[in-house]
This record gives C-alpha cells, sequence and structure tokens, in this order.
C-alpha cells in the first residue's frame, strides 16, 4: 500500500529538478523586465511607381519614436527619415529604383537608438521594360451623325496588363483644348462638343498595380478618319433595281457588303446612279466602295469604273472624278477627295461594266 503512495511523490520530485535545469540553462538569455522594444511601423503600405516607391504607415501610440530607417536589398541600402512630434502618418518616395521587386524593411528608432521589431513590406518599381510591354487600346470605328455627335467604337484594352482608361485630347466647340478620359471598360464612348476638322489624338493609360503612384501611357495617336453615319442617310433617287428585298437600291446603305443593290437585269445599261441625301452638309474626306458578298463570297458582275458627284441643294452638282473599280476584289476601295468638297447630297454611278446591269455591296463616307 505505501508503494502506491511513494510513485507519485517520486514523480514529482524528478519534475521539479528537471525544471531547475531548464530555468540554469536558459536563465543567461533572459532580460529583466524583458527586451526594450520601440513601438514599430503601424499598419504600413507600400505603392509602387515608375522607378520609385512610395511607404506610408501610421505613428502609433509610442511617444518616444523620433526617427525611422528603411532598409532593402538585403539592408545594403536605406534611408532614414526623422519623425516629429505631431506626425500621425509618415510617407516617404524612394527614387531612383531599378526595375524590379523589393523588399523593404521599416525600423523606427527612439532618441538612445533603441530599434522596433522590424516590418516587413513588399512592392516594385517600373520601369522602360513594362513600359515597352504597353499595347494602345485599338479603335474599331468612329462615327459622326448629323447631331455632331461623335461615337468612337473601341476594341479590346489591355486589362491585364493595367490599361484603366483611354484619354482623348481634342478641341471643343469653342476652339479650348480639352482631355478626356473614358474607363477601359467602356466598348464605346460618345463626345458632343468636338470642333469639326481639328484633331483628336488619344492614348492609353496604364496603372501597373491597384496601388500605383504613377501612370503610364503608350504614344498619343490620331483618332483616324471619321466616317457619316449612314443611319441619318436616305437614298432619294437611283436609276433601276432589279426587285425589293435581296436586291434593292437600299442596300447599298444599310452598313455591310453581305448585301448587294442589283440594277434590273434585263432592263437596265451604264451607267447606274444612286443618289444620297445625308441629312446635313459636310466637308467630305473620301469615299469607300465594296463589291458585294452577297453570293459565293465575291460577285465580280460590278462596275470597272465609278464616279462621284457632290451637291449641297441637290441642284447644281460637282464632278469629283472618275475611278476605277476592281470588281474582283473584297473589302473596302477607297477613294480620297483631294478637294474636300462640302455637301450634303452625293451621287455614285457605275460608269462602266462588263454587263449591262451593275451589282455592288456597300458605299461609304468619311469627313466631319
Amino acid at each position: 500500500m505505501r508503494s502506491i503512495y511513494f510513485l507519485p511523490v517520486l514523480l514529482l520530485v524528478m519534475l521539479f529538478s528537471a525544471c531547475k535545469k531548464m530555468d540554469s540553462t536558459y536563465k543567461q538569455y533572459i532580460v529583466v523586465g524583458g527586451i526594450p522594444y520601440t513601438g514599430k511601423a503601424k499598419s504600413p503600405k507600400a505603392y509602387a511607381g515608375h522607378n520609385r516607391v512610395k511607404i506610408t504607415w501610421l505613428r502609433g501610440s509610442d511617444p518616444n519614436v523620433v526617427k525611422a530607417r528603411i532598409f532593402w536589398d538585403n539592408y545594403t541600402d536605406s534611408v532614414e527619415v526623422n519623425i516629429k512630434d505631431d506626425a500621425d502618418t509618415i510617407s516617404v518616395i524612394i527614387d531612383n529604383l531599378p526595375e524590379k521587386d523589393y523588399s523593404f524593411e521599416i525600423k523606427t528608432y527612439d532618441k538612445n537608438g533603441v530599434p522596433s521589431i522590424p516590418v516587413e513590406l513588399l512592392s516594385g518599381a517600373y520601369g522602360d521594360r513594362y513600359q515597352s510591354q504597353l499595347l494602345t487600346r485599338p479603335v474599331n470605328s468612329v462615327l459622326l451623325d448629323k447631331n455632331d455627335k461623335l461615337t468612337i467604337k473601341w476594341g479590346n484594352a489591355d486589362i491585364s496588363n493595367g490599361a484603366t482608361f483611354t484619354e482623348l485630347a481634342y478641341t471643343d466647340l469653342t476652339g479650348m483644348a480639352r482631355t478626356i478620359r473614358f474607363p477601359v471598360t467602356e466598348s464605346s464612348s460618345v463626345l458632343t462638343d468636338a470642333k469639326p476638322g481639328t484633331s483628336l489624338q488619344y492614348r492609353t493609360v496604364f496603372e501597373p498595380d491597384s496601388l500605383s503612384i504613377d501612370e503610364f501611357y503608350t504614344a498619343s495617336s490620331e483618332l483616324g478618319e471619321i466616317s457619316l453615319d449612314k443611319k441619318d442617310w436616305s437614298i432619294i433617287d437611283y436609276s433601276t433595281q432589279h426587285s425589293a428585298g435581296d436586291n434593292a437600291v437600299t442596300n447599298f446603305i444599310d452598313g455591310t457588303d453581305a448585301t448587294r443593290w442589283h440594277t434590273c437585269a434585263g432592263c437596265s445599261s451604264y451607267p447606274h446612279f444612286a443618289t444620297i441625301d445625308m441629312g446635313v452638309k459636310r466637308t467630305i474626306t473620301k469615299f469607300g466602295v465594296w463589291r458585294t458578298t452577297f453570293e459565293n463570297g465575291g460577285d465580280d458582275r460590278g462596275p470597272d469604273q465609278i464616279q462621284f458627284l457632290t451637291s449641297t441643294d441637290n441642284v447644281t452638282w460637282a464632278d469629283q472624278g472618275i475611278y476605277s473599280f476592281n470588281r474582283m476584289l473584297n473589302g473596302e476601295q477607297t477613294y480620297m477627295m483631294t478637294s474636300q468638297p462640302q455637301a450634303r447630297y452625293f451621287k455614285f454611278v457605275g460608269v462602266s461594266g462588263p454587263q449591262s446591269y451593275m451589282v455592288i455591296g456597300e458605299i461609304s463616307a468619311y469627313g466631319f
């Protein structure tokens, strides 16, 4: 019975002895009252920039903090920051950083040089390598309607690389230079106060990450030729059409070369014409004409020679010249109007071709 009580007592003695040995092992490393660290940087953040990084943090509650030092590149480089008594937020910009990723460590100090526990931050600096990868957002089309509303239809922006805005520089109706930004999430944008005939320059704005303090830009590009919006157009006169529907003259301005205007087969001959009212007077810089792809991917029964005439009143007409048209070729064939005539009306004429009738796809006009 006594042996039963003896075993627990023996175990307690052995445990006490072991604890005394452990205390003696670590006693030499213990500082009475603990290690007096200075209060560390609170809620630190790092903001990437163009060959620079901005670092911020809150001062914290330790009134003894008088300065800080930020280290990077494995402590081979650093910057010292004096901290004023009334400072709530500390902000430091580190300039002239090569383009790469960085690990920063912040240590604060009291007046006796006692440091805080280091606080690590990860960030990066961006430069020429990043800049060289940036792509300008493409423009699919620019349409001008009869009310002077300019609609820009954009292609896809390089969002994965940080594209945020498309920036457009233009001259407004009063002659003032203006700059406006459109989010890259917009597939189309509208401008209502651009002065006709003036330059429109655009570029794409990039931010490398959500905390970037700097923006990057692609080179500025001309917005391109402005297409006069065909939704405002009407055909007010024409020579013939084979029938309505698939062959109607209205297919000539419906916005696609997949339809056709087919003049009367067996009851018409060259020249064939269509007169278009654009609804408002414009300066015309260029015409575009397509053969039709309505059947068999392309129809060669178009004209060989075409002509354009323009008018402001549908009475007096100015001849803008006769041009060759390749009826064997798909796609838009363009014709510059070097005189840039002002017109509300224009007349397309098929002058000659291999058949007596004519089959054609689409026409467009460009200008301001």
